[in-house]
């Protein structure tokens, strides 16, 4: 599903060799590794993630710099102040405690002409249980009112806000795996046996006549907005 999201992420970005690259909520570094290499950047990715899991992997990858940290409190530190570049928020806005506040030191780590992207899930159409579609509804719904609030963040520079689709396809059988490894954050607040059950949900309903092997067709809509400070 990422690998369906890295061109347009790639595109939206303008860095250079030299630049110094923020990536907020960075999962496994998956990300911020491509990120480094197709920018061929001299400085490793600073990949800024509370979970201690997903920054294990995320160190074995090339041109990463994991940091154990919440968006709050990495950004509360004075030192970041005016170091870096390109700041992202890939699908993990969501989780921002105190959205403004947050923002606010964002811009502030940005040096002059720094530019800060959020990717934000407007919505997909993979299978999915139950109990995993209610809590995906309930952030759906809220998307126009994301929307807004980003568009009265008050700062200085070119705003702008784009959507688009991309498409993906993965077996059953992975679209299972990517369940039972969590693949993201909404799936933490399940346990195993939640997860187990909503797969045999799937079994007795949507996906009885898919064989494990047969590829599963998705599409998935992405808000992208764009800060560049003059």
């Amino acid at each position: 599903m990422y690998k369906g999201l890295l061109p347009h992420l790639i595109k939206s970005l303008d860095l250079k060799p030299h630049h110094i690259v923020a990536d907020i909520g960075s999962g496994n570094g998956f990300i911020a590794e491509n990120i480094f290499e197709s920018f061929a950047l001299k400085n490793p990715v600073w990949c800024v993630d509370p979970s201690a899991e997903m920054q294990e992997v995320a160190l074995k990858r090339e041109g990463t710099y994991p940091v154990q940290k919440t968006a709050e409190e990495f950004f509360s530190d004075q030192k970041t102040s005016q170091c870096f570049d390109t700041i992202l928020a890939v699908l993990c806005s969501h989780h921002f405690v105190d959205p403004n506040t947050v923002y606010e030191r964002i811009f502030r780590s940005l040096r002059p002409s720094g530019s800060f992207v959020q990717f934000d899930w407007v919505s997909i159409t993979h299978p999915i249980f139950k109990v995993a579609a209610n809590s995906y509804s309930s952030y759906f719904q809220d998307v126009s009112e994301r929307k807004q609030f980003l568009r009265e963040i008050k700062f200085k520079g070119k705003f702008s806000q784009e959507e688009f689709s991309y498409a993906w396809s993965l077996t059953k059988s992975k679209l299972y795996e990517m369940f039972r490894r969590r693949y993201t954050s909404k799936f933490y607040q399940f346990t195993d046996e939640q997860i187990e059950d909503g797969i045999k949900e799937l079994e007795r309903e949507t996906l009885k006549d898919v064989k494990d092997e047969d590829l599963i067709n998705c599409n998935n809509v992405v808000l992208v907005t764009k800060f560049e400070l003059e």
